[in-house]
């Protein structure tokens, strides 16, 4: 199973998309997570090499546009799709394409599956399980399991028990890490007040999930990556790197 990264960064970073990332496995359809934060979806799609219209399983973990913004140009593509997310969720995405592209006929081969946190599906060949994040808007985290090699990745949200669990013994546990402590006491607690863990706590439920290796996403503007590496690593004795777009994992 690996991993790819369409994007990596908050809303306002300059150099970085969007949070996207694209899950593979030989023999499988891939699985999309996020949706970066608009058309420059289709682009990364491209740029790794990925046909948009071989595109069929989505999971959105929450309605904020940096997550959500690409279902648009999914649906532009008119290509059957298993959208996978909370209500609410599925609620933000309809709302933005009816204030985006009210005209646009959606494929009918669209289907909008609502998901509970707790409940395991099969999506694809993947077994994936869901976690409540705590975030400013409901929000999950994501489980993957394919051939006994695990995937957690803790979408947005401060730390709680449910980006541990997704992350127990996971063989890659991918977590939003918004900046590191060490950037400056006004961007940690602007961090905080964003409901984002900073670089120290993401490497935290890390060790406290047992997991085997550490990637840090989702960074900001005013995030310094090798202030994010160090903090991690003063926590987390594991593999650890800080994710750029494009970056490919195997898990």
């Amino acid at each position: 199973m690996d991993v790819t990264m369409l994007g990596t960064g908050s809303p306002m970073a300059p150099e970085r998309n969007a949070t996207g990332l694209l899950v593979t496995a030989p023999g499988c359809a891939p699985l999309l997570i996020d949706t970066c934060g608009g058309f420059e979806l289709p682009r990364q799609l491209a740029r790794i090499g990925q046909p948009i219209n071989q595109l069929q399983n989505v999971i959105v973990t929450h309605r904020h546009m940096d997550h959500a913004g690409g279902m648009p140009a999914l649906f532009i593509a008119s290509i059957p799709l298993n959208l996978y997310a909370l209500p609410d969720t599925h609620m933000g995405i309809r709302d933005l394409m009816n204030a985006c592209f009210p005209e646009w006929p959606i494929h009918p081969e669209v289907e909008r599956i609502p998901i509970e946190p707790g409940t395991p599906y099969r999506i694809g060949d993947f077994a994936v399980e869901f976690y409540s994040a705590d975030h400013r808007v409901p929000t999950v985290a994501v489980r993957v399991q394919h051939n006994g090699r695990t995937l957690g990745f803790s979408a947005d949200g401060v730390p709680n028990e449910g980006m541990v669990a997704c992350a127990r013994d996971a063989d890659l546990f991918i977590c939003d890490a918004l900046c590191a402590a060490r950037d400056g006491a006004e961007w940690a607690t602007r961090a905080r007040s964003l409901m984002h863990p900073v670089a120290r706590e993401a490497a935290e439920m890390a060790v406290a999930a047992n997991a085997r290796s550490l990637a840090l996403t989702h960074l900001a503007r005013y995030a310094n990556a090798d202030n994010l590496l160090a903090e991690a690593r003063e926590v987390f004795s594991g593999p650890v790197v800080v994710l750029d777009d494009g970056m490919r994992l195997s898990v």
